[in-house]
């Protein structure tokens, strides 16, 4: 594969945004993508990822690229379950406490380091743009939400739970058993008695 078009078909295929490994695995060679990088076809993203230029990629796939084995949570999982209607000025994820990352200036990540409890408590996998995104479930978020209020804010922790108990996919039993598991069942009992 050493066209321009067939590489930009791989790109297009992984929304935009690849890996060294993924373009070496789809027969690009480094001396291929430099002469890409040098027509201002890809941009380096940060050290093994790239982004073709003239495709328009979402952030959200460069952002679960960049940190692969992060979980988008709170304001960004808010966002993608429509939760909130409040935008983050950056994208949120979770990883493993022990874990350390690399961001670039952009797209702007905020990362929160977990226990391994809370961070792999109920995240799920979705798919946009043909592309795989980590993120924690409705349930996991509202959890979340009620988790850091005092952090977050009261009054977007109260726009979260509402909309979600107006979710005709909300499940309160699993709710509960977050909740019991992160250790903050009976603030949501509380909440709960207030809304419902």
């Amino acid at each position: 594969m050493n066209t321009a078009v067939d590489i930009k078909k791989l790109f297009e295929q992984g929304a935009g945004v690849l890996t060294s490994q993924e373009l070496e695995e789809g027969g690009v060679s480094y001396y291929h993508i430099r002469k890409l990088i040098d027509n201002k076809k890809v941009e380096r993203i940060k050290q093994g990822l790239y982004r073709w230029l003239d495709e328009e990629s979402d952030e959200l796939v460069e952002a679960q690229k960049i940190v692969p084995q992060g979980v988008f949570c709170l304001f960004s999982a808010a966002l993608l379950h429509e939760l909130s209607t409040s935008v983050p000025s950056e994208y949120h994820m979770a990883i493993p406490r022990k874990d350390k990352v690399a961001l670039p200036d952009y797209p702007p990540i905020k990362i929160y380091y977990w226990d391994d409890t809370q961070y792999n408590l109920g995240h799920v996998k979705i798919t946009k743009q043909n592309a795989g995104l980590n993120v924690y479930g409705l349930e996991k978020t509202v959890c979340d939400f009620i988790k850091f209020r005092n952090k977050v804010g009261l009054d977007v922790t109260k726009e979260v739970l509402k909309n979600y108990l107006a979710f005709r996919e909300r499940n309160l039993n699993d709710l509960m058993v977050y909740a019991k598991q992160m250790g903050i069942s009976t603030i949501v009992r509380q909440y709960l008695e207030i809304l419902v």
